[in-house]
């Protein structure tokens, strides 16, 4: 919205009002001005109010105060400081003094001074006061007989600041009430703002034809002067340009256009119409704005320039219209033309200017996507101004961006080539340039830059780069057997820097790596060490490292040798690291224990890992992958306590802490040392299943209390019967305490198991024997009648007892204590049998009384021969065939060695009952075979060491394990053996 202070309405108004004499003073400096207000001021204090002179002298100082109050106001608007200089008090004087005057004179008299103090109000910004006092005049106009001139100056002046205000609608009543008058001075801006009141009420179609009327007759547009009436040019520009903005508010036609052209003079047509384009162009009426433009072009008067700068809008325009081809066409003919005609100084920067802005916002534009249009822009551009080095470096990115190589190169060759740049300048260029041709990754356009940058670049240190360059070309290009030659040439080349020529020996060495030629690589290597001495830790590393990968070759080789490999294994002198880093003699030692294990050296091996191990700076993870290869050595060698020593030294991170432990005590089991605490560990750390009722049971046999442990350890193990019933009988036949184990042995888990049994049968076999003892003791006295009855009594008791304990065996259902109750009651009886044959005959019988007592004797042994050959048939029938008997002796012969001397009596104490048969040959047998010896355990174990991966010795030493061995190691070897038979090696 235009205000009343943007179009100097008021100004221009006021202009008026002070040039009319004689109401308002003269302007005077700010010194002499401030003395005759004083004067002033003195005089009135001194006037008396009747006084003829007092009514002018006031007018005259309020005058002054407020011609005061407009300087200093000026002089606060240059300080930017609000009142700071005092044109508040001295307008507010003013008004003061004009009020009192209004009060005393006749206003149709005293009009300026009405004017005046509207104005002071305004600029007081007590706006209010000053539409209050145009309404008092406009209203008391009849009453008061005011004069029409005032009235009329006062509809003007109250529009004025009822425009300001905004109240567009009642401003526009009193201009239209103020032009009913014919002789108002300055119409013309009335009219022009009745315009404007249409435009801001939105009544667009009235305030076009409020300007289209009023520039129809141009004289009609004069402002009012002291030399009269004058035609006002420049207010005449300013309408035609608020109608074209006004016509830009609406769809701009042509008839708009052709309307517009016709009212403008010609001589102010051609910066109109330009005025014009430029405005619907902003107003975003492209169409619109290509047709003003195009008018304009045709426009005879254009200079060269005029029309240059004209085709850069029109491109600016077409490309706003999404015309984007049309509108680099018309670039390109715009920088045709420049190119042709050229163009003075100040000139030639402003249209450079404006096609720098084109290419600039074309570029803001396809920022995110550029494209050829915009290629061909900054091509066109670089041709026209080939100086400007930002747009060809911005034209070179783009081009780079759109990956259009050969045209970034192009640009920068524009700079390098020439001579208007620096040779700074120009270098930079020539980098850019083969910068480019890199990113191109097209060899040829690379080799065309190296040599480019060659022709023009001073011979320097960048032209032994560039050479660097040509050479590492042929190493991307995998032209390895050159670029070693030429990186070769270029290290022992002493016109280079240093760093370049490092860099090159660095590459030839890498190339000749890349050839896999380890040969010619050491051999290098050790060169340089001698011809870069600084950097001779470094090639000495290198051939150090040419000689791990030839060593790490041959031991990957599948086709390699052992004498392949002893070579490389002999190749590995601890000289050659001895200046070595830390992580040279890692792997120094890693590859001659690679190669140590393949050839089974084992000293070289475990001294190979304790050197790795030695070495400070070896990560944690492998010095526990060391410690791992080395416990896994003493284990396969069956050294178990350096096993577990080592194994203590690893951290296990990659295992929970249960495995950790389980492994660790297993170990040390193994081993022969305490477990218990890792064992106990591995059980707080949540070990279940199999392995921890194992290792519960190992705890047991292992403590120093096995009974009090067993208590301990029962609840669990009940989990699984057999192996309880197992640790119960390892117990008893270490201490063969059956009281002791009488809680455990009452466990409803151990019913149907054998340690109940064969613990209480143990006490059986002593009752059998004491029995025994007892009755083959008893003998028969004969010396009178009444002991030999006593003794026969005796001894048929004892006999009873006999049969007795005969009876309890079969409750046992064990083979052994049948055996031995048969034997003790076939024995007994037959020697009853033969005691009784053998007793002397009573002196004094008759022959037929000596037959008559043999009878008796007879019949009196029969019940007991019967019993003794019913027994002995028994017993021969179990001689005969047995599996329980066979199941004994199967149990002696794979019995843990800790339960072998408990079977092996039980086998002595049947193999005493006499007999024959198949069985008791068994028996004979299984007592004559010879037991393993600790000799025949340590042999097998030192086959089995010297042989790891040897199935046959592994089961050889399984055997002997489980005789007489490490209870662990049967299940340990099992384990191996299967590893074994999966092909997995150890």
């Amino acid at each position: 919205m235009k205000t009343l202070n943007d179009i100097l309405v008021l100004g221009a108004f006021l202009g008026g009002i002070l040039s009319t004499p004689p109401a308002f003073a003269e302007k005077m400096a700010a010194g002499t001005q401030d003395l005759v207000i004083k004067k002033m001021e003195r005089v009135l204090s001194a006037l008396d109010k009747s006084d003829p002179a007092w009514l002018a002298s006031q007018q005259r100082l309020a005058d002054l105060l407020s011609e005061r109050a407009r300087t200093r106001f000026m002089l606060e608007v240059e300080a930017n400081c609000e009142g700071c200089k005092g044109s508040k008090e001295d307008r507010q004087k003013a008004i003061k003094i004009y009020e009192m005057l209004l009060s005393e004179v006749k206003l149709n008299e005293h009009g300026p001074i009405l004017f005046q103090l509207a104005h002071l109000y305004e600029m007081a910004g007590q706006a209010d006061k000053a539409i209050a006092l145009y309404e008092n005049i406009i209203k008391d106009a009849k009453k008061k007989n005011i004069n029409r001139d005032i009235v009329i100056r006062s509809h003007v002046g109250l529009g004025d600041l009822l425009f300001q205000k905004g109240r567009f609608v009642n401003a526009k009543e009193n201009y239209q009430i103020a032009l009913k008058d014919k002789t108002l001075e300055n119409r013309y801006l009335t009219i022009y703002n009745v315009a404007w009141c249409d435009f801001n009420t939105d009544n667009l179609k009235s305030a076009i034809a409020t300007l289209e009327d009023l520039l129809k007759d141009p004289a009609a547009i004069t402002r009012e002067t002291e030399e009269g009436s004058k035609y006002d040019a420049p207010f005449h520009t300013d309408i035609l340009r608020d109608l074209a903005m006004f016509y830009t508010k609406q769809d701009v036609t042509t008839r708009e256009i052709s309307k517009f052209e016709n009212l403008t003079p010609e001589d102010k047509r051609k910066d109109l119409l330009l005025y014009f384009a430029k405005e619907t162009d902003r107003i975003g009426q492209k169409k619109a704005a290509q047709e003003i433009m195009s008018r304009y072009m045709a426009h005879s008067a254009l200079s060269k320039e005029e029309r240059i700068e004209a085709s850069i809008q029109l491109a600016q325009i077409n490309y706003d219209r999404g015309q984007t081809s049309e509108s680099v066409s018309e670039f390109s003919k715009a920088a045709a033309a420049l190119q042709k005609a050229g163009c003075s100084g100040d000139k030639c920067a402003e249209l450079q200017k404006s096609m720098k802005r084109y290419v600039t916002e074309l570029h803001r534009s396809k920022k995110l996507k550029p494209d050829q249009d915009l290629m061909s822009a900054y091509i066109t551009y670089n041709k026209t101004f080939p100086a400007d080095m930002e747009m060809t470096q911005r034209g070179a990115s783009v081009a780079m961006e759109m990956n259009n190589f050969p045209i970034a190169v192009a640009l920068y060759r524009t700079v390098s080539e020439s001579r208007q740049f620096s040779q700074k300048e120009r270098n930079e260029a020539l980098l850019h340039e083969v910068s480019a041709a890199e990113k191109s990754k097209n060899p040829q356009l690379q080799r065309e830059a190296y040599l480019h940058y060659l022709k023009y670049a001073p011979r320097d240190a960048k032209s032994f780069e560039v050479k660097y360059q040509l050479a590492y070309l042929s190493y991307t290009q995998k032209k390895f057997a050159d670029a070693a030659e030429s990186f070769e040439e270029l290290a022992k080349d002493k016109s280079g820097t240093a760093d370049l020529r490092k860099k090159s020996a660095d590459l030839s060495l890498d190339a000749l790596a890349q050839m896999k030629n380890e040969k010619v690589l050491e051999e290098l290597a050790w060169d340089y060490s001698e011809i870069f001495p600084s950097a001779r830790p470094e090639f000495e590393s290198i051939a150090l490292k040419s000689l791990m990968n030839r060593v790490a070759r041959t031991a990957n080789d599948s086709k390699s040798t052992k004498s392949d490999l002893q070579k490389a294994l002999n190749s590995l002198d601890a000289d050659k690291v001895k200046n070595a880093n830390n992580q040279e003699k890692i792997l120094f030692f890693n590859n001659q224990a690679v190669l140590a294990k393949k050839l089974d050296e084992e000293k070289i091996y475990v001294n190979a890992l304790s050197s790795l191990m030695a070495v400070p700076g070896l990560t944690a993870v492998q010095r526990e992958n060391a410690l791992e290869q080395l416990t896994g050595f003493y284990e396969k060698k069956l050294d178990f306590r350096n096993a577990y020593a080592t194994a203590l030294r690893m951290d296990l991170a990659k295992i929970s802490e249960k495995e950790k432990e389980f492994r660790l005590g297993t170990l040390a089991d193994l081993a022969g040392l305490n477990a218990s605490k890792h064992y106990h560990k591995s059980l707080a750390a949540g070990l279940r299943g199999e392995r921890a009722l194992v290792v519960r049971s190992r705890l047991v046999l292992t403590s120093e209390n096995p009974v009090k442990e067993l208590k301990a350890q029962a609840a669990e193990l009940k989990q699984r019967p057999a192996l309880l019933n197992e640790t119960v009988l390892l117990v008893y036949a270490k201490n063969e305490n059956a009281t002791a184990l009488k809680s455990v042995l009452e466990m409803k888990e151990l019913r149907k198991q054998s340690a109940p049994l064969f613990i209480k049968k143990q006490d059986f076999y002593e009752k059998v024997l004491q029995t025994k003892a007892s009755i083959s003791g008893h003998q028969l006295n004969a010396s009178k009648d009444r002991l030999l009855q006593k003794t026969i009594a005796e001894r048929v008791a004892l006999l009873k007892k006999a049969d007795k304990i005969l009876a309890e065996s079969l409750t046992l259902k064990d083979v052994t204590a049948q055996m031995m109750s048969l034997n003790l009651v076939s024995s007994e009886n037959e020697r009853m049998v033969r005691d009784l044959a053998g007793l002397p005959l009573p002196a004094h019988l008759t022959p037929q009384e000596q037959n008559q007592y043999v009878s008796l004797l007879k019949a009196q042994s029969k019940p007991f021969l019967f019993k003794a050959r019913v027994a002995q048939q028994k017993q021969q029938e179990i001689w005969n065939k047995s599996p329980a008997l066979a199941q004994i002796i199967r149990d002696y012969k794979i019995a843990r060695a800790e339960l072998r001397p408990l079977l092996a009596r039980e086998l002595t104490l049947l193999n005493q009952i006499p007999g024959k048969g198949a069985m008791k040959s068994a028996l004979e047998d299984a007592l004559d075979e010879r037991p393993f010896s600790s000799r025949d355990l340590a042999s097998a174990r030192k086959s089995v060491a010297e042989d790891p991966a040897n199935i046959r010795e592994i089961e050889n030493l399984k055997l002997i394990e489980t005789k007489i061995g490490h209870p662990l190691m049967p299940s340990y070897l099992e384990a191996r053996i299967s590893h074994l038979q999966k092909g997995k090696s150890l």
